[in-house]
């Protein structure tokens, strides 16, 4: 407990010595990370649990609910059409690929954004301490200390936001690329079965 305690107490320091700017980090990171794991939350629920024993011989495995259901359902309905069957493949792919990538590169923007906060809070930082250096005495190490601080915690939040976001990021653009995979597999999977439909 009081491990959690001069956490929270050292938390609320470093916030009160990063300045004005430390409120804009804060909010960024919260929306940050909402954005990651939202996008984590919906990659987990349509992602088959295990991607390497997904099957491959006969749709009728996915039945039971879920996006994967869904998606066969769609693109061969009642129809033993291979190139609707296609067709329709290619545009849950392309929507599905349109929607994670533009999430992804939504993830990223914040991510970058986060530093350059940092940056703005360095350099607002250094300028308080060069004013604090110009006075004559008095207040004038209270000054040069406050704004040494705030250049340097500023910084060190908007790296502490931005490097796991970047590598949540990472994770993210894989699993991404993984229920693309899925919706290949499927597709490959849907028209082997129409085909030795039409054959019988």
């Amino acid at each position: 407990m009081n491990f959690l305690f001069e956490i929270w107490n050292e938390a609320i320091f470093l916030w009160e010595k990063g300045g004005i700017l430390m409120p804009a980090i804060g909010i960024l990171s919260l929306y940050t990370y909402f954005v990651a794991f939202d996008l984590w939350f919906r990659l987990r629920t349509i992602l088959p649990k295990d991607i390497q024993s997904f099957p491959r011989e006969k749709w009728a495995a996915f039945q039971g609910g879920g996006k994967i259901n869904r998606i066969m359902h769609y693109c061969i309905g009642n129809h033993n059409n291979s190139k609707e069957t296609r067709k329709k493949f290619q545009q849950v792919r392309k929507a599905d690929s349109s929607y994670l990538s533009r999430r992804l590169r939504f993830l990223l923007v914040l991510a970058a954004a986060a530093p350059l906060i940092g940056l703005l809070g360095t350099v607002s930082g250094m300028l308080r301490t060069f004013d604090g250096l110009s006075m004559q005495d008095g207040y004038k190490m209270d000054l040069v200390a406050s704004g040494i601080s705030e250049a340097l915690v500023t910084t060190q939040a908007g790296l502490l936001v931005a490097i796991p976001a970047l590598a949540f990021s990472h994770l993210l653009n894989r699993k991404r690329k993984d229920w693309l995979h899925c919706i290949n597999r499927l597709e490959s999977i849907s028209l082997r079965q129409i085909r030795t439909n039409s054959t019988n």
